[in-house]
């Protein structure tokens, strides 16, 4: 047998080989439709919260400030956050909607508020710790410029701190929210 019809052979079992291997099933509507675990461990953070946020850097709080959130659940997938505070001396609310997508394996969100035209766009995952971090490139306050961001959630039955970085990791602290339950 030559080296060209050995190499032929060869390459038409690894070709053969590629092709007989199962593919990955596609999710089905009855996936997309059955809550899991992530969709329950969100559906926990509903309700009425109250607490402070603390700003760091150029527009750092000499205190911290008031804050409220209200969290009610988008049937069993969704949670939507309604958050209001003073914020840099103007009355702020600010909404978001986090859910987890099963064919992503991953939580994602959004955010909107009264201070910004801006769309965020949140994607991420629980650490090994339980802490939900969650990523999404928004402007630079001082620059304009896009810039990743990060905020790093902790949740029990009745607190939650939000520490949220601006740059590439680690980054720079720039705020943190911590809420009771009321």
């Amino acid at each position: 047998m030559s080296r060209t019809h050995f190499a032929l052979c060869v390459l038409s079992l690894a070709l053969a080989a590629c092709k007989s291997e199962p593919k990955k099933p596609a999710m089905t509507m009855a996936d997309w439709m059955t809550p899991g675990e992530a969709h329950q461990q969100l559906a926990k953070g509903v309700g009425y919260w109250e607490g402070t946020l603390t700003m760091f850097g150029e527009h750092a709080t000499p205190q911290p400030v008031h804050a409220t959130e209200t969290v009610e659940a988008v049937g069993p997938f969704w949670i939507q956050s309604r958050f209001t505070c003073d914020f840099m001396g103007q009355p702020y609310v600010g909404t978001g909607c986090v859910g987890y997508d099963p064919a992503k394996k991953k939580y994602v969100g959004t955010w909107v508020d009264s201070m910004s035209s801006y769309f965020s766009k949140m994607e991420g995952q629980k650490d090994a710790n339980g802490v939900l971090v969650l990523h999404w490139t928004a402007p630079d306050e001082t620059t304009g410029k896009m810039v990743p961001h990060r905020s790093e959630s902790v949740e029990t039955a009745g607190t939650r701190v939000m520490t949220f970085f601006q740059g590439k990791d680690p980054g720079t602290k720039t705020m943190v929210i911590q809420m009771k339950r009321r």
